[in-house]
């Protein structure tokens, strides 16, 4: 059924979480959002972006100090907020469209 680590159920969510976060996502550089094509093991249940590497060492993920490009919808907890500005039920849509093409 695609449940399990590596079906297709968990590889789109993963595709999903990614596609839908990168809206959100701080973007001064590309390469924050980015790193999530190139961290990620699509299928493993974890979604991974790059956020350290900042010159002076601060996370991005948790940075509510900065001044983002493109604020106040690109910032810090950008995955969470995706998540509660509509991205739940994107990603329960995605999932009925997966289970319906059976």
């Amino acid at each position: 059924m695609g449940l399990l680590p590596r079906g297709k159920v968990q590889t789109l969510y993963d595709s999903e979480v990614a596609r839908l976060s990168d809206s959100f996502a701080p973007s001064d550089t590309a390469a924050l959002r980015k790193s999530v094509f190139t961290q990620t093991d699509f299928g493993s249940g974890e979604v991974i972006y790059s956020v350290y590497g900042n010159k002076d060492g601060r996370n991005t993920w948790n940075d509510t100090t900065s001044k983002f490009q493109d604020a106040p919808k690109r910032g810090p907890f950008w995955v969470i907020r995706m998540f509660n500005e509509g991205g739940k039920e994107k990603l329960l849509l995605a999932l009925k469209r997966l289970f319906a093409r059976r």
